[in-house]
Parts: C-alpha cells; sequence; structure tokens
C-alpha cells in the first residue's frame, strides 16, 4: 500500500513517487467532482430550482408541458456531441448562471423566440432525436400541414413549435414585468413566411385550409363586430389591439438588436420579423381592404389630431363611422362637439348654446376650425338674431 507523507517529499529518493502519487489523487478527485458536477447540472433539478430558479413563470410552464420528463438537457444541449462539444457547451451554460447569481438577466428569457429559430442551437435533430419521422401527424381540425415541405425548406421544427416545452396559454405569471412569449403556432406566425403578397411562402387560403373549413374567425361573427357607429367595440377594438401587440414586438425587436441577437433562420427561408406581421393584415391587405372602406388611413397617423381638419370637412360622413354614436348624431356631426365643443350640455342642442362659448372664448375660437365667414352665413344675412 502506498504511503504519503511530508517526509517522503524530502527524501529525494522518495520525491519522485510522492508527487506521482499525488498527482494521481489529485486528478482522482478533480475527475470524481467534475462527474458529480456534470451529472447533478444535467438534472431538472438543477437546471429549475438552481441555475433558472429565476424563470419560475418558464420552469412552471414546462412542468405541465408534454415534455415535463425530458431533460432539460435534451433539448438545450447538442445531439450526440461529443466530449469535447458537451464540455464547451456546459462552459457556456455556466457564464448563464453568473448572470442568474449577479441579477443580470432578462425578461421574458428568450423574449423574441429568436433561440427557436437559430438552427445552430436549435435545429430539427433537437426534435426528431425523440419523434419519428414516421409518427403520425395529427393538425388541428381544419388545418393542412406537410411537415415534408416545410423540412424539404429548411424550415426548422421549433421555427414553429418554438412553445412546445414552455407554453405560457392561460398561465398565470408571477414575475414582476414579466409576459408570455409569442406563439409560432399562431396564423400571424405562420405569415412570417406566407403572405398575401410579398411572402417567401403562398398566403392563398387553401395554402392550409380545406374547402369546408369556415374562414371567417369566431370573433367576426359576434353581434356588432361590424358596428357602424361608435369605435369602442368590434373590430375596431381588435384592430387597436392588434396595433398595440405589433408596436410592442417592434420595441422588443429593437431592444434584442441593441443586444445584439437577431431572428432570423441562416439556413431556412426569408422570414419577417414578428412584428411585421398583424393579426388582420393575415388576411386583408391593410391599403386595398382597410383604407378603402374606411376612406382614410387606418388607424390613425400619430399627428392626425393636428392635422385632420380639412379631411374632416371634407369627409365628415367618413368620420361619422366611427365617431357618431347614432344615426342622428351622424347626422348632425355632433360628435364633432366631444372634441371641438367641451364643456357643452350634451342635453341640449349646440345651435342653441354657442353663443354662451363665443362670450367666454371668443370668437377667435371658433376660427380654429370655422372660416370668419361661417358665422355671417346666419348672423349677417339675419335669419338669426345676436342676442
Amino acid at each position: 500500500m502506498v504511503k504519503l507523507s511530508f517526509a517522503a517529499f524530502r527524501d529525494p529518493r522518495r520525491r519522485p513517487r510522492a508527487i506521482i502519487w499525488t498527482g494521481v489523487v489529485v486528478l482522482a478527485f478533480a475527475a470524481f467532482f467534475l462527474a458529480v458536477g456534470i451529472i447533478g447540472t444535467s438534472t431538472r433539478f438543477f437546471c429549475a430550482q438552481s441555475c433558472h430558479k429565476v424563470q419560475d413563470d418558464t420552469i412552471s410552464a414546462y412542468e405541465r408541458s408534454s415534455h415535463s420528463e425530458v431533460s432539460c438537457m435534451a433539448c438545450h444541449e447538442p445531439v450526440d456531441a461529443d466530449t469535447i462539444t458537451f464540455l464547451l457547451a456546459k462552459a457556456k451554460a455556466a457564464g448563464e448562471l453568473v448572470l442568474t447569481v449577479s441579477g443580470n438577466f432578462e425578461l421574458p428569457l428568450n423574449g423574441g423566440s429568436e433561440l427557436a429559430v437559430n438552427h445552430a442551437e436549435m435545429g430539427s435533430k433537437q426534435c426528431t432525436q425523440c419523434h419519428s419521422t414516421n409518427r403520425k401527424v395529427s393538425p388541428s381540425r381544419g388545418i393542412i400541414i406537410d411537415h415534408k415541405i416545410h423540412a424539404d425548406k429548411n424550415v426548422s421544427c421549433a421555427t414553429c413549435h418554438n412553445r412546445v416545452a414552455h407554453n405560457e396559454t392561460g398561465l398565470k405569471l408571477k414575475l414582476a414585468g414579466n409576459r408570455a412569449h409569442q406563439d409560432f403556432m399562431k396564423m400571424t406566425a405562420c405569415f412570417r413566411c406566407h403572405a398575401l403578397k410579398g411572402g417567401s411562402a403562398p398566403g392563398a387560403c387553401s395554402a392550409c385550409h380545406p374547402r369546408t373549413f369556415n374562414l371567417k374567425p369566431a370573433n367576426h361573427l359576434e353581434p356588432g363586430f361590424y358596428q357602424r357607429y361608435g369605435a369602442s367595440k368590434g373590430h375596431a377594438k381588435l384592430a387597436i389591439a392588434d396595433e398595440e401587440r405589433v408596436a410592442e414586438l417592434k420595441a422588443e425587436e429593437a431592444s434584442a438588436a441593441l443586444a445584439g441577437s437577431k431572428e432570423t433562420t441562416p439556413e431556412g427561408p426569408a422570414m419577417r420579423r414578428s412584428s411585421q406581421v398583424g393579426y388582420c393584415e393575415t388576411c386583408h391587405d391593410k391599403e386595398t381592404f382597410c383604407t378603402a372602406c374606411h376612406g382614410t388611413e387606418m388607424p390613425h397617423p400619430k399627428d392626425f389630431i393636428k392635422t385632420h381638419g380639412p379631411q374632416g370637412k371634407a369627409k365628415a360622413a367618413v368620420c361619422a363611422n366611427c365617431h357618431a354614436t347614432s344615426a342622428e348624431d351622424a347626422k348632425n356631426l355632433a360628435f364633432c362637439n366631444n372634441c371641438h365643443h367641451k364643456g357643452r350640455d350634451p342635453k341640449r342642442p349646440w345651435i342653441d348654446q354657442h353663443f354662451e362659448v363665443v362670450r367666454t372664448q371668443g370668437a377667435n375660437a371658433c376660427f380654429q376650425c370655422h372660416n370668419p365667414t361661417f358665422c355671417s352665413n346666419c348672423h349677417v344675412r339675419g335669419s338669426i338674431k345676436t342676442p
């Protein structure tokens, strides 16, 4: 049995052997702790409770998903990697742990889902190592999906199935400042490639839906969706919410660009960014459908309040479609009073009380919208006696 002591290092004859055995023992302990460390950090428990503890919402989504029994490493590390590649991936992940410990992490994690369209880190191999190509595909009713065509076009699985293991739909998020990710299984995400015009894939309804499928979404069939008067319900409310969603995505993508990340598929087809696809525009061309119906740019540009005067005069009936509350309101253009004649008594006709505004604010208040001759049409001709 080999015995090591300090005396052996002082003895010239025994020193080489002592150094060799000391090295063997140190390497054995290092290998043991390295193996334990690699195995320990590869468990679901470590990922969920240590490394990504700050991403509780992401972990909660994972734990209720169909992949909850699949190791995190199975999807987030290289498939069939050699030892060196595996250790390099571990070393890279250690950098993420530093961000976690220091509190310098982003919310939401992978906000723009750029990882899903990164073929190098999340290619189809991550999925096909378990999911055989012989697996029976069962798309939702009314959807036609040809996976082979997508695979031939180098569209990786995660390009569409980005939230399969972390779907936050219906999940109550707990972390302050966090929000649910965009689900690329929605139609707006399909139109990153498919588009009515200018897309890398066909945008015709028949490309993805059978003839028997009702192309009108359920929300379009609800009462009041095409409400003539009032912009607070129906398609107007939906369009406003869609614009806000796209604006939020644009801000998020701008932030990601500053951080150096890009939503691209270098090995796949050219894709539009998520912020370039609106819910309404997956079926309707904005210029030929929305503008043609409304008679003006929709939604209104930012400076519209300052510049809408001439258009409001020329197309008052167009404005009434959204801003009037009733047919009578539209006929009398009474909806203009909401902004231009603030402080009026809505129960009294405007013509009977406009004298009071002139007395308190002066005639110049009228001339902001009306020409000076406007008043004379009634007052100078004598049809109305000025009190």
